[in-house]
């Protein structure tokens, strides 16, 4: 009897594992089926991981930091995934964000945006894209290398090349009346990245290669891309998610992802990483659990197979002590 109980023991494990393998390995799939669809993808692994109490804590810590904008970035991706907040946290983020607080901090991240450049929130970057406007932004930034290459410092290359593009396609934007204003506010989330450290080494290579290649197409539509996902999201969830690319293709990946959340873009970064745009990660859990499933499979065959086996043992004991013996 042994055998049998051991065979039934068998079966009810690769049973009970069954209930975890079966569910994770449609996910996986899912996840790979979803793999060209950024904001499906998104919406995939954004199940389990933000939880009720992980969007609050995330809430809680922007506003300690005084940062209203990934708050209420925060805020429309819990509603968005009907998730609770509570109302003490909403007035919080609706005091943080009213127009006289967003005034009094974005007055002086224009100015620092018009003069430098830089800045990571939308009052930043429309002051660097207006000082681009007026040629001054990649004047300066065009001064600001020749400076380094006087003195004998490390040029910027990409920033240079960055700036000459801008110089012709502010031409092209006054000549053209504002029509190719998405390529001009999509460079000037590419100096504002490279400034701010948001743009991997990977990126800066290729698109240098790009630049210098003579492939203008292909970099207009990078350009376009990034402007329009700034202008969908905000520019400090296309900075975040510019971290994460690598190349043309990313950068339409992160475009369409925009243009489908809008302001739960800079949340979603946030929390998924790398994972809101690719799939790689799920390619290995597909593989894992294509396996897992497959020994859970083999093993409940052997194991039921053992248990018939286990079950009909004794009655051939019988037949065989019945039969008669030869004369």
């Amino acid at each position: 009897m042994y055998r049998f109980f051991a065979a039934v023991g068998f079966l009810f494990a690769f049973a009970g594992v069954a209930h975890w393998v079966v569910p994770a390995g449609r996910q996986a799939y899912a996840l790979v089926a979803a793999r060209d669809d950024a904001a499906r993808l998104a919406d995939l692994q954004l199940e389990g991981v933000l939880t009720p109490q992980r969007a609050a804590s995330e809430i809680d810590a922007a506003l300690a930091q005084d940062d209203g904008e990934l708050a209420a970035s925060f805020v429309e991706l819990a509603e968005a995934r009907g998730i609770e907040v509570s109302p003490e946290q909403q007035a919080r983020i609706a005091l943080a964000n009213a127009p006289g607080a967003r005034f009094a901090r974005g007055a002086g991240r224009f100015g620092q945006g018009f003069l430098t450049g830089e800045g990571e929130d939308l009052a930043g970057l429309a002051g660097a894209t207006a000082s681009d406007l007026t040629v001054w932004g990649d004047v300066r930034d065009l001064g600001r290398e020749a400076i380094h290459w006087a003195k004998g410092e490390p040029v910027d290359r990409l920033m240079v090349d960055l700036a000459g593009a801008g110089i012709a396609v502010t031409g092209a934007t006054y000549a053209a009346f504002g029509a190719p204003l998405t390529l001009r506010a999509g460079l000037s989330v590419l100096k504002g990245a490279r400034r701010a450290g948001a743009m991997g080494g990977r990126f800066a290579g290729n698109l240098a290669t790009a630049l210098r290649g003579g492939r203008k197409a292909e970099v207009a539509t990078l350009v376009a891309d990034l402007g329009a996902a700034g202008s969908k999201a905000g520019t400090r969830a296309t900075f975040a998610g510019l971290r994460h690319v690598d190349d043309a293709a990313g950068a339409a990946r992160l475009r369409g992802l925009a243009e489908a959340k809008g302001g739960q873009t800079l949340a979603i970064v946030k929390t998924l990483g790398r994972g809101a745009l690719f799939v790689t990660e799920a390619m290995a859990r597909l593989a894992f659990w294509v396996l897992a499933a497959a020994a859970n499979l083999v093993g409940l065959v052997a194991s039921f197979n053992s248990t018939v086996v286990a079950m009909l043992r004794p009655l051939w004991k019988k037949k065989r002590s019945r039969a008669p013996l030869p004369a």
